[in-house]
């Protein structure tokens, strides 16, 4: 017999009620699952700290769940999610790949939210049971148990439930929740990325709305590289014109939304020099007429010809010096050393960043 499992999920906290909520869920020995908002997190950091260390599941539930940014197009959606994200991040180092988006899915995302969220790293999750506990002011606690005890024809049941301010009856109602399922033979456990998500159908209504579409550039700059947040030990596979060579889990690391990659081991991989210059803090390195310098102090890159001493590109670009290595952003680098058409893929065991074959690139032995 399948063992039936039921997991209870709170939104919009953290806020004053959410203590409560671990209080009962303690007492009971029951772990739940809390999708919180940015700006919640920001004002009550240590009861985020709290609900993770009492083992209990926290997903992303955007930054401040207005629906009039957050359905007008996807982009504010995917800044929302990366701002709370790294808001959690900052807190306790952990990044949550499981996101619920405010009011549901349902009529709100159409295909490109879940498809890119999806490319992104997240796990967008839905329920099948609602208490009824935000459809209107004060729900009384007796209304959220009728609800949040409907008997449906399934094995897993998710049930929405709210510890935003305002949610007092849901702390009435909540020990009685547990009681029925506790009668019931269910088991209690928390979401994960690792099991088949619940989500609600696109409606024709959101499938309709005109929104601006992403770029496939865009998608390729900020969606897909996300992914290797939540990629453990997957490796880095570079494939440059007709060479391939590979960073192990480890050699690389993802902020925000760049591969960051060590300057030197990378350009060693790929048969590349460096020079250094010490007494002005530059890594040079030289591509046909053209060479790249690289400001470590300013984080200015720029690009000269050799032959007329002229500016060919200068801006600034992220990099981080840690120790004695200096990591760089494996995107700007193929660019700015000559390599064109770059494409992103990942699979179960690896990413692979492709570019087209390159004009030959070697050090500048006359700097």
């Amino acid at each position: 017999m399948t063992q039936k499992t039921v997991y209870l999920t709170f939104d919009d906290g953290p806020s004053k009620l959410t203590g409560q909520v671990l209080d009962i869920l303690k007492e009971a020995n029951v772990k739940g699952t809390f999708f919180v908002l940015g700006q919640q997190v920001h004002q009550y950091p240590e009861l985020l700290t709290r609900t993770l260390e009492e083992g209990h599941a926290v997903g992303n539930h955007t930054y401040n769940h207005s629906y009039d940014e957050l359905y007008k197009e996807f982009f504010p959606f995917w800044n929302q999610i990366k701002q709370t994200e790294d808001e959690i991040n900052l807190i306790t180092g952990f990044r949550p790949s499981l996101v619920r988006a405010p009011g549901g899915t349902a009529g709100h995302f159409d295909d490109t939210y879940f498809s890119l969220l999806k490319q992104g790293g997240y796990q967008v999750i839905d329920w099948n049971v609602d208490s009824g506990d935000s459809k209107r002011r004060s729900v009384p606690a007796q209304e959220i148990i009728k609800n949040a005890t409907l008997e449906i024809q399934t094995d897993e049941v998710i049930v929405l439930m709210h510890d935003g301010g305002g949610h007092e009856e849901t702390i009435k109602a909540l020990p009685t929740i547990i009681k029925f399922y506790q009668d019931k033979g269910y088991k209690f456990d928390v979401l994960s990325s690792e099991q088949e998500p619940v989500q609600f159908k696109v409606s024709k209504s959101a499938q309709t709305l005109n929104r601006h579409q992403p770029s496939q550039s865009w998608i390729a700059t900020h969606v897909i590289p996300n992914a290797a947040l939540f990629a453990e030990g997957k490796r880095l596979v570079l494939e440059v014109g007709r060479m391939e060579t590979s960073l192990e889990h480890g050699e690389y690391m993802i902020t925000e939304d760049k591969i960051m990659v060590p300057l030197r081991i990378t350009m060693d991989k790929l048969g590349v020099q460096v020079k250094w210059d010490a007494k002005n803090k530059q890594v040079m390195i030289q591509k046909g007429l053209e060479t790249l310098q690289i400001h470590v102090s300013t984080g200015e890159w720029t690009v000269l010809n050799r032959k007329t001493n002229g500016l060919i590109v200068s801006r600034n670009v992220p990099m981080q010096l840690r120790g004695d290595t200096l990591w760089v952003p494996l995107r700007e680098l193929l660019q700015e050393t000559g390599h064109k058409d770059i494409s992103i893929s990942m699979n179960e065991e690896e990413w692979r960043v492709s570019t087209r074959e390159a004009t030959k690139i070697y050090l500048n032995q006359n700097l």
